[in-house]
């Protein structure tokens, strides 16, 4: 059996991104064909699945954010030397855990295969701001010395390529599997609503979805929204809702588990994600295997499964009139909202079937050959 170390910020089993949940998903996935170690941070839970190295970091005990990565990055190094493990390859979870993945690489003399989420200068670009230095140097470092790299959409591999004179070869599209969930639905809320999930940031475009929202509203007034997720927004989106005028109309939850997920899910008028930086959009995946509509934001890598009209609708977020409009006309069409549901549900699954992206991963990926 193959053996592989895995480098990952976000514990598997106490998850809090869509990067967490791509381990998990990969983890669970492989686990009858491949022997995972995961190098993580703490999470207090143990699983049957995988080994776990834990080491201890409290992110909230630093002055920034790169400081904890720093020192999240030695710790790793310090773990996983001391474990003494035998390994076929190490595997790094995003650019965040570059540095412990290139030392233990040459250390151990092991092949380096990385998996990157999204590039963190499109998202500052996305979201208006300046990329930290040491950010730069840390997808850079993991462009240059990963013996391959995986991404999970075309978009990425496009922006690896050209950020970093990358070989087409070298840069391998595998998206995240999908799974229709199987969990108990239940109604969360009487009114109709739409519902959108995502982590609490500039690039995900919830302000953007509330201007839009408010403009919605005039139109059809018995509208909600539902809006899952944490984040250092979380604050900003609350303000620009009482500062619309649609507070009451706007329910704010925490990062939910699958079980709640799907249940807000099921009985929404449609899922909306109105990101203008989207690498994959794992909360659209799930959305159409569970067959709801969605909207999503016109730049994304869900450029791959969101075909207009078709399997969902693409909408530019960045005009709320245009935005509110287009989305009215949609919701009111339900027997198009249906079509486009059900074709969404079988198109993903089928597409992202985890039989196929468990074979490529054994084929192509951990593979001694490679």
């Amino acid at each position: 059996m193959i053996n592989v170390l895995l480098l990952s910020l976000e514990n598997p089993l106490l998850l809090k991104s869509g990067a967490g949940r791509y381990v998990k998903s990969h983890l669970e996935l492989l686990r009858n064909e491949v022997s995972f170690t995961v190098c993580t941070t703490a999470a207090g839970q143990n699983s049957h699945g995988w080994k776990t190295l834990e080491i201890p970091l409290d992110l909230k005990a630093f002055a920034s954010f790169e400081e904890a990565v720093a020192a999240m990055n030695f710790q790793m190094i310090k773990t996983v030397l001391a474990y003494k493990g035998q390994f076929n390859f190490i595997h790094a979870n995003d650019d965040i855990t570059a540095p412990a993945a290139v030392y233990l690489s040459e250390v151990l003399a092991l092949p380096l295969i990385s998996t990157v989420h999204g590039l963190e200068s499109g998202r500052k670009t996305a979201a208006g701001e300046n990329v930290h230095p040491y950010r730069a140097s840390l997808e850079r470092l993991l462009a240059e010395k990963s013996d391959q790299i995986l991404v999970l959409s075309s978009m990425m591999k496009t922006d690896m390529q050209k950020a970093f004179s990358l070989p087409f070869e070298q840069v391998r599209v595998i998206p995240h599997p999908c799974i229709k969930s199987r969990t108990v639905k239940k109604r969360m809320k009487s009114v109709p609503y739409f519902f959108s999930c995502g982590r609490f940031v500039p690039e995900k475009g919830f302000i953007e979805w509330l201007h839009a929202f408010q403009q919605l509203r005039k139109r059809q007034p018995d509208l909600e929204l539902v809006i899952a997720g944490e984040g250092p927004l979380q604050s900003g989106i609350e303000t620009k809702a009482r500062e619309l005028g649609i507070k009451e109309s706007v329910t704010i939850l925490p990062f939910l588990c699958e079980e709640e997920r799907e249940s807000w899910l099921a009985f929404c008028e449609m899922a909306v994600f109105p990101s203008c930086y989207e690498p994959f959009g794992i909360a659209a995946q799930d959305s159409m295997a569970a067959g709801v509509a969605v909207a999503v934001g016109t730049n994304g890598g869900w450029n791959d499964f969101v075909i207009d009209r078709v399997t969902g609708f693409q909408i530019d977020f960045n005009h709320p009139d245009k935005a509110a409009y287009a989305l009215a006309e949609i919701v009111r069409d339900k027997e198009q909202l249906l079509k486009v549901g059900q074709t969404a549900e079988a198109y993903i699954l089928d597409l992202h079937d985890p039989g196929y992206i468990k074979n490529v991963f054994l084929q192509h990926v951990y593979h001694t050959s490679f």
